[in-house]
């Protein structure tokens, strides 16, 4: 039904008429309003639902959404709000806001009127009334299932309005209803509607943008043709027209296009691990510039995939993280990986802290390996040189010689070593091992989070860690001159492990891609070390008290003299060939002997080689003697399972052990 003549001539009519229905609702029993609480326990209450990782600096690094039922972030306050946005707002929703307290009474006669009239309904709810209704779902929805609030729910909400703006001040209520409000779908508040639709904070809204946020609070979830017809009214209404176009553009571009990404995404694994609880704030120990550096190397051309850890080596603070290139990929960081070579240094440095050698003394190395001339000065090599060119067979040598001592000094900083095998490790376990070299072999377990200063463990002698790394500093950065110790492990052409150290920093990375993995792993390492550096010169460590520096001749001369450094008591001048000790050259400790894909073959057997053993040596396999050896050589047939081998003397002395392991059927 439509009336005859213009609304505007019937002012007078309606208040006649509206008024005994506004005194019918003051008759009508108040429902109980829920008391109105303070400003302050609102916003307090407001809680985002993400939580938010921040650098050591407070810089945000990574954001996590964790409730999932609404998309609300941070508080703002009125006065970092846009002012467009604030007048599009008043002039859609409440333009006589400053002057009533609480109920607009004019638009509230009038919407009775309109209703009484129209097919179409029509609000009168003032700012403050809806804020009422978003403090009290009593006030905001429909009674008992009802579509639309009754009259005397509507009462009620001019009432709280009332005691609202008894309580609060109208920059209050404004900013409340700002933060609070829904927008389309689960957006809550103006910060959240502004990021997913327009990619920006609410402080840098323009007027096109303010015109749709202010008519999506009339029908969050209209159609966008029916928002884009309400934003070009509004723009008429604030004498704006020219902004009418381009909210359109925006409203088709993003209405229904929202960003859901995370603000921030530059450390999303370590989020993750430590986020748990909505408006958490959580500040790490990660360096903003330390984690682009990290990942910046590990995204290097030909990377298929990468991880990484860099940690400062005075505190054990891990100043970067990158658990792989790309986000939405599992964290690699934890996984184990068999370490190879990597272990090398540890390994030799317990030899040397139990004086079982020094960087100068000689160390069997097999003619395998070489193609020398005279093979009498080839078959031995210094610590010194076996240490730094990685060698196999001198390193198992020097592994057999400590035994079990260093396993068991790893399994007290949280490594576990199982007897006779390699330890397979994350990155940052190693990373943690690695860092102790410089730091004087005291042990920390990498932290995440600040926490009180805490007892280091030692797993090596400080002098033993410097002699050790004084062997590896001679690897230096490609090009440049940083003393730096680089290690790496290609477990084949395709991945890669690489750690080391300066006197500041240790880094670790795993890498895999293409066949040149390896090459390019170490390329990434390096520009990494040189990013952490950029601002500071790396600097060679300096000897502890209990190391001194001695020159040594090695006669024959298997290597030219030079000065070298050892643990105070344990000084050589001369070096001459050692005594050849008795010992197993194959099978070596650790080994696992495939033995499948032969198994069917009756003649596939396995040579048990030794050196150096005296007349009458045997073998014992397994507590048992094994008959039909051929001097120092006995083919064996394998049998599966883990077995322990033992070189004896004539005299039944064990002169060599190894424990291996044979892959086979059963039977």
């Amino acid at each position: 039904m439509h009336p005859s003549r213009p609304f505007s001539a019937l002012n007078p009519l309606i208040w006649r008429l509206a008024l005994p229905a506004l005194l019918l609702l003051a008759a009508l029993p108040a429902q109980a309003v829920q008391p109105i609480p303070g400003f302050a326990e609102v916003r307090a209450g407001a809680r985002p639902s993400v939580a938010v990782l921040l650098a050591r600096d407070g810089t945000p690094l990574a954001e996590r959404r964790l409730d999932m039922g609404v998309r609300r972030l941070e508080w703002v306050s009125l006065n970092s709000l846009s002012p467009a946005l604030k007048e599009a707002l008043l002039a859609a929703e409440d333009k006589r806001f400053f002057e009533h307290s609480g109920v607009d009474w004019r638009a509230f006669a009038g919407s009775l009127w309109h209703n009484l009239w129209y097919d179409r309904k029509r609000g009168a709810s003032t700012l403050s009334m809806q804020v009422a209704g978003l403090l009290d779902p009593e006030l905001a929805l429909g009674r008992n299932g009802a579509p639309r609030r009754s009259l005397g729910q509507k009462w009620d909400q001019a009432l709280a309005a009332q005691a609202l703006e008894a309580r609060w001040t109208k920059e209050q209520i404004l900013e409340a209803y700002l933060n609070l409000a829904p927008f389309r779908g689960d957006l809550q508040g103006v910060h959240a509607a502004s990021r997913a639709f327009f990619g920006k904070g609410p402080e840098a809204l323009g007027r096109p943008e303010a015109l749709v946020l202010a008519v999506l609070l009339r029908g969050p979830n209209a159609r966008a043709e029916v928002v884009a017809h309400r934003a070009c009214v509004l723009a008429e209404r604030i004498n704006a027209p020219g902004a009418c176009t381009p909210a359109q553009r925006l409203i088709n571009a993003s209405l229904d296009r929202q960003n859901t990404a995370p603000r921030w995404d530059l450390a999303p694994h370590v989020a993750r691990q430590l986020l748990q609880h909505p408006g958490e704030r959580l500040i790490s120990t990660l360096d903003p510039e330390a984690q682009r550096v990290l990942l910046g190397g590990l995204r290097r051309p030909g990377l298929v995939e990468g991880a990484g850890v860099g940690l400062d080596n005075a505190t054990g603070d891990i100043l970067a993280y990158v658990g792989s290139g790309d986000a939405a990929q599992p964290d690699q960081v934890p996984v184990s990986r068999g370490m190879g070579t990597l272990l090398q240094p540890l390994v030799y440095g317990f030899a040397l802290e139990r004086r079982l050698l020094t960087a100068a003394s000689l160390i069997e190395e097999p003619l395998s390996n070489h193609a020398p001339t005279v093979p009498e000065d080839h078959t031995w090599v210094s610590v010194r040189q076996a240490l730094a060119s990685g060698m196999a067979d001198p390193a198992q040598a020097v592994a057999r010689m400590v035994g079990e001592g260093l396993a068991e000094r790893l399994r007290q900083v949280e490594v576990d070593w199982p007897r006779g095998m390699q330890p397979e490790l994350g990155l940052l376990q190693l990373a943690g091992l690695y860092r102790a070299l410089p730091a004087g072999g005291q042990w920390l377990a990498p932290r995440l989070l600040a926490a009180p200063e805490r007892q280091p463990r030692r797993i090596l002698r400080a002098e033993a860690a410097f002699i050790v790394s004084e062997i590896l500093v001679d690897t230096e950065l490609e090009g440049g001159s940083l003393p730096v110790v680089h290690r790496q492990y290609a477990m084949d052409g395709r991945e890669a492990l690489g750690a080391g150290y300066s006197d500041r920093f240790t880094v670790v990375l795993w890498a895999s891609g293409g066949r040149g993995t390896p090459a390019l792993a170490g390329q990434a390492w390096q520009d990494v070390l040189r990013g952490l550096h950029r601002q500071q010169v790396a600097h060679r460590l300096v000897p502890p008290p209990g190391v001194v520096s001695a020159l040594v001749v090695f006669e024959p001369p298997i290597e030219s003299p030079r000065r070298e450094w050892f643990i105070r008591g344990t000084e050589l001048e001369r070096v001459g060939l050692p005594r050849s000790l008795p010992r197993i050259a194959y099978p070596a400790n650790g080994l696992l002997v495939d033995a499948m894909a032969l198994a069917d073959d009756p003649a596939f057997r396995v040579s048990l080689d030794a050196s150096h053993a005296p007349p009458g040596a045997w073998w014992r396999l397994n507590g048992e003697k094994l008959s039909g050896s051929n001097g120092l050589r006995l083919a064996w047939r394998p049998v599966a399972g883990r077995h322990v081998l033992e070189l004896m003397s004539a005299e039944g002395q064990i002169l060599d052990s190894v424990i291996f392991a044979v892959r086979a059927p059963l039977d």
